[in-house]
């Protein structure tokens, strides 16, 4: 399966990039399993805090994702 993934603030900061397409072997994935990805690609993503977006809806870890899905990596957000 391919997800498009798109990265934002730090986040864009450790990928060095804005976006970019990760494929999965598993077709039951789920936001943990694409994190966890993700945090292996990326080990600074560890230390960080981020909420992660599918379809530009913000979900809980153990939501189903699914082919050509897009990923947001959102970096925690400041109000003012």
């Amino acid at each position: 399966m391919i997800i498009n993934t798109k990265y934002f603030g730090l986040i864009a900061d450790i990928t060095n990039k804005n976006e970019e397409q990760v494929s999965l072997d598993n077709s039951n994935a789920t936001v943990a399993c694409l994190k966890g990805v993700m945090e292996s690609n990326y080990p600074d993503l560890k230390k960080t805090n981020y909420s992660i977006a599918v379809n530009q809806v913000i979900t809980n870890i153990d939501f189903s994702i699914k082919n050509q899905d897009e990923i947001a990596f959102l970096p925690p957000f400041a109000g003012g």
